[in-house]
């Protein structure tokens, strides 16, 4: 029995779905007899270009094409049916990239069509071709003969020559909504007699993520397990961890409890679950989450007792955390296809999104908030009490600190005023000034003069009259009786001298201009 993705492949663009903006063009050129003599089909894999190539090829052919399709009934049509068929080529170009097969093709194509009007050339993955192969192929595709068709496929478009762009007619192949996936797999279950929840149906369109064929095969495995299919059903088959499992890692994040943490990823992985499926599941339930706390009643694909459960949770997080959970996990694919331990760093990543989870302040005032609206007016000031036992000390703000009072007549060491001037810039100055200040090393005091050595490439910017009154505001903060001088180190690059050379050297090239 044929895979079902190779048994209901479509015949004529009719059964094509979601590319109408691709097969209305090809029927009318079919109808009309306008047809180019190089296409390019791109777009991501299973949403029908290989398929619209073959009905394409068989259409134009076709001496009595029905609605711009083929007929699959004259001759012509039975003739490119057959497996001897040599009008209708295909070429893989993923195992056949090489200058010979292309120079085949150009030997070839002057040769006529032994059944119908058009030779048809299909190159599929055609950006998997050398660069020798692609200079071979572009004359010919350029001018080829008259009864020459060239249909070129590929996933990567990016991936080809200008010039090989700049020769075809392009058409670029959509990914198919979850919807249309999910009316199709309904027609095709229908057809082979399988039962199947409609969270089954969902859940199976979803995971194909806009492929045709994944679904299809996804379909297929589904259907082999059983006959009547549940939505856990398609959760074994998929070998994901399940919406329960998932769930408890998820609230051990997000409540920070590092031991269960640790102890549901143990469980998860000894149980055979994939640690690239743990990290996509924990990401596509805070999703399901942050969507469900956005906005009630969108869609989210999952059973109705799951999404009652998600909708209490949704309750309880901040917008902030579950973006926050999502950044983190949607990164640790990525991470684990270059390294030794995919399962430290899946476990790395959950304790980094439980620490995220401990500062999200936003999610205590949220539920603060609507604690407060369901209290009565005399629970007031317990609300407010509950408030000030939350917000834990190390989860304050920082505050500045207070202006000292100093003794004008005790002297001060200058490094430590130079310290605490420091301090005041990184609380209250910009980062720019701050990290001036920083690259100072040597500083003096002498009597009422805070006395500073600039090197040359930052003394203008230190005697800058808006640094100078930022410092002064700084000293005075901290009760330091001192008026900053800056002075000019010596060695070094003194870039006032170089500007000042610079400018001779144009005016005594002016002046021989002039000469």
């Amino acid at each position: 029995m044929p895979a079902l993705y190779r048994k209901y492949r479509p015949k004529v663009f009719e059964d094509v779905i979601e590319q109408q903006h691709i097969t209305r063009t090809l029927i009318n050129q079919v109808k009309s007899g306008h047809v180019s003599h190089a296409y390019l089909f791109t777009g991501s894999r299973g949403t029908g270009k290989t398929t619209c190539a073959r009905i394409f090829a068989r259409a134009i052919n076709c001496l009595n094409p029905e609605t711009g399709s083929p007929c699959g009934k004259c001759k012509t049509c039975l003739a490119l049916a057959g497996s001897d068929n040599i009008d209708i080529v295909e070429l893989d170009a993923a195992s056949n990239n090489g200058v010979d097969q292309i120079r085949e093709i150009v030997e070839n194509v002057q040769y006529p069509p032994v059944a119908g009007k058009y030779k048809v050339y299909i190159v599929d993955e055609v950006h998997m071709l050398s660069a020798s192969a692609f200079n071979a192929l572009l004359k010919t595709l350029e001018e080829p003969p008259a009864h020459a068709v060239f249909i070129l496929a590929t996933t990567e478009v990016h991936k080809l020559p200008a010039t090989v762009l700049s020769r075809c007619m392009r058409f670029d192949f959509r990914l198919v909504g979850k919807n249309a996936l999910k009316d199709y797999l309904k027609k095709v279950y229908a057809a082979e007699g399988v039962n199947a929840e409609e969270e089954a149906l969902d859940l199976i369109a979803a995971a194909a993520e806009g492929s045709v064929r994944d679904m299809l095969s996804i379909a297929d495995r589904c259907m082999n397990f059983s006959s009547d299919l549940s939505y856990k059903d398609v959760l074994e088959v998929l070998g994901s961890g399940g919406r329960e499992s998932t769930r408890a890692l998820f609230n051990a994040v997000a409540s920070s409890d590092i031991s269960e943490i640790l102890s549901t990823v143990d469980t998860l992985c000894a149980e055979g679950k994939s640690v690239g499926v743990i990290a996509k599941d924990l990401c596509s339930y805070a999703r399901d989450v942050l969507v469900l706390k956005a906005s009630p009643s969108a869609g989210v694909t999952a059973s109705r007792e799951d999404i009652a459960v998600m909708k209490k949770e949704a309750e309880k997080y901040s917008v902030e955390l579950l973006v926050s959970l999502i950044n983190v996990f949607s990164s640790v694919d990525a991470e684990i296809r270059y390294s030794v331990s995919p399962r430290v760093v899946l476990e790395c990543a959950a304790l980094k999104a439980a620490k995220l989870a401990v500062t999200d302040l936003s999610a205590i005032e949220e539920r603060l908030t609507r604690l407060e609206r369901r209290l009565a007016e005399g629970g007031v000031k317990a609300v407010n009490a509950v408030k000030e036992s939350v917000a834990a000390p190390a989860e304050r703000p920082a505050a500045a600190p207070a202006p000292v009072k100093r003794d004008a007549d005790k002297p001060m060491d200058a490094r430590s005023v130079w310290g605490r001037l420091l301090t005041y810039f990184r609380l209250n100055e910009s980062a720019a000034s701050f990290a001036l200040l920083s690259n100072v090393t040597d500083v003096e005091v002498r009597g009422d003069k805070l006395i500073v050595w600039a090197a040359p490439d930052s003394f203008l910017r230190l005697s800058d009259d808006e640094m100078t009154s930022a410092v002064t505001r700084g000293l005075a903060y901290d009760g330091a009786p001192y008026k900053l001088v800056v002075n000019k180190k010596s060695g070094g690059v003194d870039m006032d001298n170089e500007i000042a050379r610079i400018k001779k050297m144009i005016g005594d090239a002016k002046l021989n201009i002039k000469k």
